[in-house]
């Protein structure tokens, strides 16, 4: 076989090479089409994810009654967000596709409250900065065991005790691990010395006050920053669903 024939030979080969591996990737695509069902919309039927049933939605929020007709998914509220706080459920979500929602386990709001200023249809009522505290997205709770500055209190309390009885100090591991003070909650919280405080001492041990606490998420989002493992704040949806 010459040079010139050669070169038709592998010409030849890779047309049909090609060839055949375009017809196997359309017959792949047309099956794959013909399995799946006709899409329907929204996509969801039946129960809606885990998540929403406990919805955390923007501040200024209306009650989810007038909320979920009134709001048009125009996505205002998310362009307006500088920090990215507003995520939108997803057609699994059911009647509430398309809608704006907050996790302060991702990212936290800040209050700017620019997302109340921009909807159209006002689901998100106007309010200025200095009405954030008025805001009632959801709640906080904290578990003093896994708090570093409580954790740290309880060990002093601890060895005070053994100190008051006549034993020896002795410090265990696993309490000593990762300890306080902290007091990283009190620094972020905008509604500061209102909805958070600190206990006396050197410990910053922070007390939540329920009545003004507005559910942001600031205090849950640098928690999981400072403690290994599960938060020792986490924010707690109270928002009823229709």
């Amino acid at each position: 076989m010459n040079k010139l024939t050669r070169r038709r030979f592998i010409r030849k080969s890779l047309r049909l090479t090609a060839r055949a591996a375009g017809v196997a990737g359309v017959l792949a695509m047309s099956h794959q089409l013909m399995r799946r069902p006709r899409a329907r919309y929204p996509l969801g039927r039946g129960k809606y994810p885990r998540e929403v049933a406990g919805l955390i939605r923007p501040p200024g929020a209306v009650e989810e009654d007038s909320f979920l007709p009134g709001c048009i998914r125009c996505y205002r509220c998310q362009d307006a967000c500088s920090p990215g706080a507003i995520q939108f459920y997803s057609e699994s979500a059911g009647k509430h596709y398309h809608t704006p929602y907050i996790d302060p386990s991702v990212t936290a709001c800040t209050l700017c409250m620019k997302c109340t200023q921009v909807c159209p249809t006002h689901v998100l009522e106007p309010m200025t900065f200095s009405e954030r505290g008025k805001v009632r997205m959801a709640r906080v709770e904290l578990r003093k065991d896994l708090c570093l500055s409580h954790k740290a209190k309880r060990i002093r309390d601890e060895q005070a005790l053994l100190m008051e009885t006549g034993r020896e100090a002795v410090e265990t591991t696993a309490w000593a691990e990762r300890r306080g003070p902290c007091g990283e909650c009190f620094t972020v919280c905008p509604l500061r010395r209102r909805a958070i405080t600190l206990e006396p001492g050197a410990f910053l041990a922070p007390v939540i006050h329920d009545d003004a606490c507005v559910g942001c998420g600031l205090c849950e989002e640098i928690c999981r920053v400072m403690v290994r493992g599960e938060p020792a704040l986490k924010i707690v949806p109270t928002r009823r669903l229709t």
